[in-house]
This record gives C-alpha cells, sequence and structure tokens, in this order.
C-alpha cells in the first residue's frame, strides 16, 4: 500500500511534470521567422521603416504585436503577399486578436478575392461580431460575389448595430440588385436630397431606370459621374495609416491636401523631405525631391498662405528651373493674385519645356483672353482643343473668344457643343442665348435662356442677357 504521503508526494511531481508541458506547449504555437521583404533601397523612408519593425519582429519572435504592425506596414504600402502570410503569422501568435483577420480580409478583397475575403471575415467575427464596419465590408463584398438576399441581411445587421447613411445605401444597393427599385427608391430620394455624393446620384439613376423613369433617371445620373466608390468610416482598418511611408506617404499627403487636412499633409511631406532633400532636387532620379517642393507649395496654397507658397516655388526654380511643375504652380499662383503677365511667363516657359502638354495651351489660352489678346487666345485654344476635343471648358473660353471677336456664328457652334457634353452647363447656356440672339435667331435664343433659368444659372447673368435680347428684338423691327 502506498501511504497517504507518498501519493500527495507523486501528485506534487505529476503537477509539476504537466505545467512545464503546457508551457512547452505554447512554444507550439510558434510560427516561422518574420518575412523579411526586399524594399528599394532608394525609398529610404520607407526602407528605414519597415527595416526597423522587421527587426523588432525578429527580436520578439513571439509577438503578435510585433508581427502585426509589419504586416500592417506590408500592407498600406502594397508589399500584399508579404502582408497575407504575416497577418497569419500574427493571427497563429494570437487567435483572439480581431484586427488581424479582418486586416487579412481586407488585403484579399483587394485583390479581388472575394470568396476568400469572405472566408477569413468569418475568422474576425468569431471574436467579435459587433463591429458595424464590418458587416458594412460583408454586404459589399457580397454583392461583388452576386449575393443579394446575403448583403441585404448584412447591411441590416451592420444599421442594427450603428445607424447611419452608408447602411441605408448599401440596403439599397442590395434592394436594387433583387430587382426591388421602388423600395431602394423609398432610401435613397431621401438621401440625395441631403448629399451631393454622386455614388447615391447614380445609384438613384438606377433605380429609377429600373423603374422606367427615364427623364428622372437621366437628371439622377448626371450627378453621379464619379465612380469611385463610397467610403464608411472604419477605425480599425486606418490604424494600418500611421505605417504609411514613401511614395504611399506621398500620395496620402497628397489627398489630405486636397481635402484641406493641410498641418497633417505638411507634415508628412516635411519628414519625406529628410529623406529627399531640396538639394536633390532634380539629380537623375531624385526628381522626386522636387515633386516634394511643388507638393509643400500647392499646401501653402491650400492652407491660406500665398505668399509663403510664392516663396517656397520660387526657391524651387532657383535649385531646378527645368522643373515644368514649378512654372505651372507659380502661374497658378500669379493667376490667382491676377498677375496675368508674370502667369503667361511661366506657362510659356513651360511649353517652351514640354510643347506636347495640351493643358498648358489651354492655360496661355485663358490668360490670353484675360488679357485681351483674343486673336493669340483663339490659336492657344484651338491647340488645347486638338489634344481634349470634347473638354467642354476648352470649348467655352474659344465661345467667349468668338464673342469678343464678334464672330457669332463661331461662338454659337462653340456653346451649343458644350451644352451637348454638358446638359447642365448652366453658364453655357446663358452665353448661348446671346449668341442666338446676335444672330437673329430669338425663338431659339429665349428657350436657351429659358432652359439656363431652369438650371438654376446668376439672376445677374439671366438679366444681362434678357435685356441684351429685348433690345435686339426691338433692333430686328
Amino acid at each position: 500500500m502506498i501511504s497517504l504521503a507518498a501519493r500527495f508526494d507523486s501528485l506534487q511531481r505529476y503537477s509539476v511534470i504537466i505545467t512545464v508541458v503546457l508551457l512547452l506547449c505554447t512554444a507550439c504555437t510558434r510560427v516561422d521567422g518574420p518575412i523579411i521583404a526586399d524594399i528599394d533601397p532608394r525609398d529610404r523612408d520607407l526602407a528605414d521603416h519597415i527595416k526597423d519593425l522587421q527587426q523588432s519582429a525578429l527580436a520578439m519572435e513571439s509577438s503578435a504585436l510585433a508581427r502585426g504592425r509589419l504586416a500592417m506596414a506590408y500592407d498600406v504600402n502594397g508589399l500584399h503577399e508579404a502582408a497575407l502570410a504575416t497577418y497569419k503569422q500574427a493571427e497563429t501568435l494570437d487567435s483572439n486578436d480581431f484586427r488581424w483577420p479582418y486586416l487579412r480580409a481586407h488585403v484579399n478583397a483587394e485583390a479581388g478575392e472575394y470568396g476568400q475575403a469572405l472566408e477569413v471575415l468569418e475568422r474576425a467575427f468569431a471574436i467579435d461580431d459587433g463591429y458595424a464596419s464590418a458587416w458594412l465590408w460583408r454586404g459589399s463584398w457580397l454583392l461583388k460575389t452576386e449575393r443579394p438576399d446575403d448583403a441585404l441581411v448584412a447591411f441590416e445587421r451592420a444599421a442594427g448595430i450603428e445607424a447611419g447613411p452608408s447602411a441605408d445605401f448599401g440596403r439599397a444597393q442590395a434592394l436594387i440588385a433583387k430587382g426591388a427599385h421602388a423600395q431602394a427608391i423609398e432610401i435613397l430620394e431621401p438621401q440625395s436630397k441631403l448629399t451631393e455624393s454622386p455614388q447615391v446620384h447614380r445609384t438613384l439613376g438606377e433605380a429609377l431606370r429600373g423603374m422606367g423613369r427615364s427623364e428622372e433617371a437621366r437628371r439622377a445620373l448626371r450627378k453621379g459621374t464619379d465612380g469611385r466608390p463610397l467610403i464608411w468610416s472604419d477605425e480599425r482598418r486606418d490604424e494600418r495609416d500611421v505605417h504609411i511611408r514613401g511614395r504611399a506617404s506621398y500620395h496620402l499627403a497628397q489627398k489630405l491636401s486636397a481635402s484641406g487636412q493641410t498641418d497633417e499633409a505638411l507634415r508628412m511631406l516635411k519628414r519625406l523631405q529628410r529623406h529627399h532633400p531640396e538639394g536633390e532636387c532634380g539629380q537623375g532620379e531624385e526628381a522626386f525631391a522636387c515633386d516634394l517642393i511643388n507638393s509643400i507649395v500647392i499646401t501653402y496654397d491650400r492652407a491660406g498662405r500665398p505668399g509663403k507658397a510664392l516663396e517656397k516655388v520660387k526657391h524651387g526654380l532657383s535649385i531646378n528651373s527645368a522643373f515644368v511643375p514649378f512654372h505651372v504652380t507659380i502661374a497658378y499662383l500669379y493667376r490667382e493674385g491676377r498677375q496675368f503677365e508674370q502667369s503667361l511667363e511661366h506657362v510659356n516657359w513651360a511649353i517652351k519645356l514640354n510643347p506636347s502638354k495640351g493643358d498648358l495651351y489651354e492655360q496661355r489660352g485663358r490668360l490670353l483672353y484675360a488679357l485681351g489678346r483674343y486673336d493669340y487666345a483663339k490659336i492657344a485654344l484651338e491647340r488645347a482643343l486638338k489634344a481634349k476635343p470634347a473638354k467642354s471648358a476648352i470649348l467655352f473660353y474659344l465661345g467667349l473668344v468668338e464673342v469678343e471677336l464678334a464672330n457669332w456664328s463661331n461662338a454659337t457652334e462653340h456653346f451649343q457643343h458644350v451644352t451637348r457634353i454638358e446638359p447642365d452647363y448652366r453658364l453655357g447656356y446663358v452665353s448661348l442665348a446671346r449668341s442666338l440672339g446676335e444672330l437673329g435667331h430669338f425663338e431659339e435664343a429665349w428657350q436657351a435662356h429659358s432652359h439656363a433659368q431652369l438650371l438654376g444659372a446668376d439672376l445677374t447673368d439671366l438679366q444681362t442677357t434678357k435685356r441684351r435680347l429685348r433690345e435686339l428684338e426691338e433692333q430686328s423691327k
């Protein structure tokens, strides 16, 4: 018989063995070493950041967070294969972190692998199914795989967690895909009155067309020419953005600048300048240093600091006077300050450096028009039109030039062309009304004037044109 004390001692030994085995089994979750993706050493901002994250992942091989941060950096900087594999490693190291399968699903979706993305997203939902943005993405990806019934459920789930226009818009898209156009219109018509979003108007146009309401559909579709998808807030996905570096960082800074977030854009651009200093501007492949200077100039102007912008672009020209964007940007700044001669000088320089760029001839034509040199303006604008024969702005300015030259038939032709391309071009109809009146075509002139009024043209423009048409009618009697 084994004594009680011996049994207790034996149990203690077994307990120690089990504990050691459990500790050793935690090593079972270990994964292969971090994936070391190759980075172009010339993109020093990106290369340095990735190298730091790679070293952290190597130093802490069992850290899911270190691996996940490396995956996010690979992801947002376009290294998608490395990102997929590294997110998977992070998930293996910590299977309770929602971010790793969630972000991996996004990499799959961005590659067009929606079925795979949906499978991986289920792993994220197993951890946390209360994140509204994830249900919005699920709905969107289900629509891509032609599963509108499931998509509708996903959007309704998103709305139940966090009501908002994105979920409603998704529901409308799913209803259209199911053929339930009337229900979609009930959702979209109120939204269209509250937003100028081209995506909402385009989708409303599709629903109206599905109901046979052709004229209303055309009006909605004209407001929805921008083909970009609707984007919603996604805080967890946005965590990746702190790792944007190099060229990807530059493109993000440009977007931030254009959206009015000028302080953040300047911060990014100036950080990039540490790796691409101004002195490198124009040296071989280092034209990127010039791009950075020019983007900083544009951002200063958008921030309401045109004096600082002008000073900076002049500095850029002192470094590299052959960099065409510097001339284009300073021409814009001078034009905004109504210094048309100085603006024209730099546009002419830009054309000399790059004579094949059609946009420059349009700028030259507009400046010559502003300076009253109409014959030369016409030559420049006709050259621009050869590059972009359907650009309404060029045609409109050509019409204005012909007005100044009293070539009313030519002016009418240009304004008619403008309104065919852009049926909602209010000033185009006002100008067309005046030109038709000058030709004595009063019935057509008044029709154009009425259409301009219907579109909501400027009241002063309408009244001025109306007075001129009355004068011309009196003169014709």
